[in-house]
């Protein structure tokens, strides 16, 4: 028994020895499911704000606008908008369609989103 003890001691000491060399007990968990280059930690850029926030938002209602309307000439009904899961145009149709056309396209969406964020200040 005392040799057990001798050498469960003399194995405890050596690991606390390395823990206490490598500064941690704790080791990094990695998944192995993600690709080496992928583990490499990076840059985050801080999240935009002011008109870098603003453009980003209309850059991206743009891309899903025109996917939406692009087989439809750059224009939605409020059909066609309520299929492309663009209800809040659906909703606000008639406010949109200034003209009266029956359509509505990117401008007209973003001048009613501008009018609207005026008002609610």
């Amino acid at each position: 028994m005392d040799n057990r003890r001798r050498i469960a001691a003399l194995v405890l000491g050596l690991f606390a020895g390395a823990a206490h060399a490598a500064g941690t007990l704790e080791a990094p968990m990695l998944d192995p499911w993600v690709p080496p280059a992928l583990r490499e930690k990076r840059a985050v850029e801080p999240p935009a704000s002011g008109a870098a926030l603003q453009a980003q938002v209309e850059r991206k209602l743009r891309v899903a606008f025109d996917a939406a309307a692009g087989p439809h000439g750059g224009t939605l009904t409020p059909d066609q908008a309520r299929a492309a899961g663009f209800g809040f145009i659906a909703n606000h149709f008639e406010a949109m369609d200034r003209r009266g056309t029956g359509r509505v396209t990117f401008e007209d969406y973003r001048s009613f989103l501008r009018e609207r964020a005026a008002g609610a200040r």
